[in-house]
C-alpha cells in the first residue's frame, strides 16, 4: 500500500529539487518549500560532487541531511511495524 503513496512524494521532490528547472527562477515560495525536501539536498550534493571544485562544507551538509533523513525513515517504518510474539 505504501507504494501507491509513492507519486505522492516523489513527484513534488523531482519537480522542486533543481533537476529540471533551477531553484533560482522558482518562485520565492516555491524555493522554501524545496528547502523541507530531501531531493534538493541529493540534487545539490550530486551537483556538487561533479563539478571540478573541492569538495566544501555545503557538500558535507547535503549529505549528512539526506543521510539524516533515510535513517529517520528507516526508524519511523520500524517503529510502525507490528511485532508479533508467539
Amino acid at each position: 500500500q505504501a507504494v501507491q503513496f509513492m507519486p505522492a512524494f516523489i513527484l513534488p521532490q523531482i519537480l522542486l529539487c533543481g533537476l529540471i528547472v533551477p531553484r533560482e527562477d522558482m518562485a520565492e515560495w516555491l524555493q522554501v518549500i524545496s528547502a523541507f525536501m530531501p531531493f534538493t539536498y541529493a540534487y545539490d550534493a550530486l551537483a556538487r560532487a561533479a563539478s571540478a571544485a573541492a569538495l566544501g562544507v555545503r557538500f558535507w551538509l547535503d549529505v549528512v541531511v539526506v543521510v539524516g533523513v533515510t535513517l529517520l525513515a528507516l526508524a519511523l517504518g520500524a517503529a510502525t511495524l507490528r511485532r508479533r510474539t508467539p
